[in-house]
C-alpha cells in the first residue's frame, strides 16, 4: 500500500516536473488505452490521487463506489504522450502503464537485453506529415515523441503539418515477431530506416 501511494506521488511530480523540464535529456513515452480499465483504490484520498494522476495523464475517468472502498475506471483513446527528465524515468513510467492496461511505445537509446525481440530505427533526414484533422496532428506528433524524434509542428490555411527525424539510432522491444514485423513496416511508410533480427 504504501508502494502504491508513492508511486502515485512521485508520478503526479513527475507529470508537473515533465511540463517545464527543457532540457535534452528529456524523453517522452506515448500511451494509450482503448477499452476501460480499472485501478482499485482503497480509501477516498487513494482514489482521488488515482483520478488526478489520470487526469493529467489526458485520460477519461469515472468513479464507482462499493462498500469501503471505490475503482476508478479509466481508457485513452487516442494517442498521448507524457515527457520525463530521464531516460531512467521514462523506463519506469512505461512499465507502469503497461502493467495498468495501457499500450505504450518508448524508443530506447540503449541495446535491448540480448533475447529481447527489437526493431532498430532512424531517420537523419526531415520527415513530413500533413493533417486536416488537429487530433490526429496531436496523436501523430505524441507517436513522433514517444519514438525519441525531434519533433516540429506548424499549421497554415487550416492545416497542420508534423516534422520529425530521429538522428540517433533507437530500438522498440516488441511483445513477438508479429509485432516487430508490423512495426517495421510502419516505421518504413513513414520513412525511417528499421533493422530487425531473427
Amino acid at each position: 500500500m504504501l508502494f502504491n501511494v508513492r508511486m502515485y506521488a512521485f508520478a503526479i511530480l513527475s507529470i508537473t516536473s515533465s511540463l517545464t523540464v527543457a532540457s535534452e535529456e528529456v524523453e517522452s513515452v506515448a500511451f494509450r488505452c482503448r477499452e476501460w480499465q480499472s485501478l482499485h483504490a482503497e480509501n477516498d484520498a487513494d482514489a482521488e490521487k488515482k483520478l488526478s494522476m489520470l487526469k493529467k495523464l489526458g485520460c477519461e475517468t469515472k468513479m464507482n463506489r462499493h462498500g469501503e472502498h471505490a475503482d476508478v475506471s479509466f481508457r485513452s483513446v487516442q494517442w498521448r504522450e507524457v515527457t520525463l527528465e530521464s531516460h531512467e524515468n521514462a523506463d519506469r513510467w512505461e512499465q507502469w502503464l503497461n502493467k495498468n492496461g495501457f499500450e505504450t511505445l518508448h524508443g530506447h537509446a540503449h541495446a535491448p537485453s540480448r533475447n529481447a525481440i527489437a526493431v532498430d530505427y532512424f531517420q537523419t533526414e526531415w520527415q513530413s506529415q500533413h493533417f486536416d484533422d488537429e487530433a490526429k496532428a496531436d496523436e501523430f506528433l505524441a507517436l513522433c515523441k514517444g519514438l525519441g524524434c525531434e519533433v516540429r509542428m506548424g499549421g497554415h490555411d487550416g492545416h497542420v503539418d508534423v516534422r520529425f527525424r530521429c538522428i540517433a539510432r533507437r530500438s522498440l522491444v516488441c511483445v513477438d515477431h508479429d509485432e516487430a514485423h508490423s512495426l517495421q513496416t510502419w516505421l518504413e511508410k513513414k520513412g525511417f530506416q528499421t533493422e530487425h533480427a531473427h
